[in-house]
């Protein structure tokens, strides 16, 4: 991987000069479609933990202030390299991504993925992800 490139996809001039790839450039490697009714209109038992820590032992419930349907391709990006909340209903087929952040340009907020990361291992997933993606409909 280059240093500005993260799944082939440029990262942002602030992510380079911090070293960090931004939520912009991570969302961009994926489908999503922002929904914030779903979770709501279900109950939430319905809903399993596949990805970060929507809750705790101490019932920790961190803010999620926006939701988004992403692909099964796009769990697996979030799920290989962050520790973003995303959480799936098997009875609807459905992957929610809990967003913690609001009020700041995605191009402006970074995650915890490095950029000089091991090239290897994000050339593989990107190949990986190319290969069998989810067909996504809108």
């Amino acid at each position: 991987m280059q240093k500005d490139l993260f799944l082939g996809k440029k990262v942002s001039i602030y992510g380079k000069q911090n070293g960090y790839v931004d939520y912009a450039t991570l969302a961009s490697a994926f489908d999503y479609i922002l929904n914030n009714t779903l979770i709501n209109a279900t109950p939430f038992e319905d809903w399993e933990d596949v990805s970060g820590i929507c809750y705790d032992e101490d019932d920790y419930y961190p803010q999620i202030y926006q939701w988004y349907i992403i692909s099964e391709a796009g769990f697996r990006i979030l799920d290989k390299f962050t520790h973003e909340i995303v959480l799936y209903n098997e009875k609807l087929d459905i992957y929610l991504w809990g967003v913690t952040h609001f009020g700041t340009a995605w191009d402006y907020v970074l995650t915890d993925i490095k950029l000089d990361e091991d090239s290897e291992e994000t050339d593989e997933t990107s190949s990986e992800i190319n290969n069998d993606a989810v067909a996504f409909a809108y």
